[in-house]
């Protein structure tokens, strides 16, 4: 693939898995939203942080992300060969989209869903798939099925984004490997 890959979706679908996957299989390079968002942290006044409204923390990354992506894009090490693949949650689509598509040649956007699954089935899903690197990993079990409705309700919100911007979504509620080896064979 001749493009950089964006993977969208909201927690605990699968991005950072996919991500990790996609870069080794197909030797693209990683660069984690999140981690920009840590980064950003230092700098209060910017109110761009994790534990912060979703909505506005993606509205305030976005100038930088849209930079970023125009770097990754533009400059000598897309040229020569060097390959991103992107994923998050904090994204703000209305102020993204319209410039990730008027550079469709340049990057390609996957969607990641979780769609037919019950908040206990995606609690179960996030305790069977998370590391010690997924900050869920370290909630208590109250905390988690706290936020699991969360979840979900910003999974459904990324659902009508995919749609409205045409973008194809995977479901990731069952059989995540199987899902991720056909996003690969769909990428190659």
């Amino acid at each position: 693939m001749d493009r950089n890959i964006l993977i969208l979706g909201a927690a605990r679908t699968g991005k950072t898995s996919l991500a990790k996957k996609i870069s080794k299989e197909l030797g693209y390079s990683l660069l984690r939203i999140d981690d920009l968002v840590s980064g950003f942290e230092a700098y209060p006044d910017l109110k761009i942080r994790h534990d912060y409204n979703d909505i506005e923390t993606a509205h305030n990354l976005t100038p930088f992300l849209e930079k970023m992506l125009i770097e990754l894009s533009e400059g000598e090490c897309f040229y020569d060969g060097i390959k991103y693949v992107i994923e998050g949650t904090h994204i703000d689509f209305d102020e993204l989209m319209p410039f990730l598509e008027e550079h469709e040649d340049k990057y390609k956007v996957i969607g990641l869903t979780y769609n037919y699954i019950t908040e206990e089935d995606l609690y179960n899903n996030i305790k069977k798939y998370d590391t010690e690197d997924d900050w869920t990993y370290w909630c208590s079990d109250e905390e988690l099925k706290g936020n699991v409705p969360y979840f979900i309700e910003r999974n459904k919100f990324f659902n009508e984004e995919f749609e409205k911007y045409n973008i194809k979504s995977y479901d990731t509620s069952y059989d995540r490997e199987g899902t991720f080896k056909r996003i690969i064979g769909d990428l190659k």
